[in-house]
């Protein structure tokens, strides 16, 4: 299972691969465009971690958190352990 930090973590070092291709004049042309179209609408550093505070400010809308506000292989103190759902059997008459 991917957790959220790994995630964040992930996203980042693509988008530094993607941008060494791009500045690589030794990789063949035809990759560097390829690069290049999918760093046009890639998020950023900063987005990465905006969106892992957006999903701490409103938990009750995520159902699983995507991104996190670290990549230092740390788990956020800012996520709680996912809540058990009671399950009462007598509503399975």
């Amino acid at each position: 299972m991917t957790l959220p930090y790994e995630r964040s973590r992930a996203v980042i070092e693509t988008r530094e691969f993607l941008t060494q291709l791009l500045g690589n004049r030794r990789v063949p042309a035809p990759v560097r465009s390829e690069a290049k179209w999918l760093l046009r609408h890639y998020p950023s550093t900063n987005e990465v971690f905006q969106a892992g505070w957006h999903e701490l400010a409103s938990p009750a809308f995520v159902l699983e958190p995507i991104f996190d506000t670290s990549t230092d292989g740390k788990l956020s103190e800012h996520w709680s352990p996912p809540r058990q759902i009671e399950r009462n059997d007598s509503d399975e008459a």
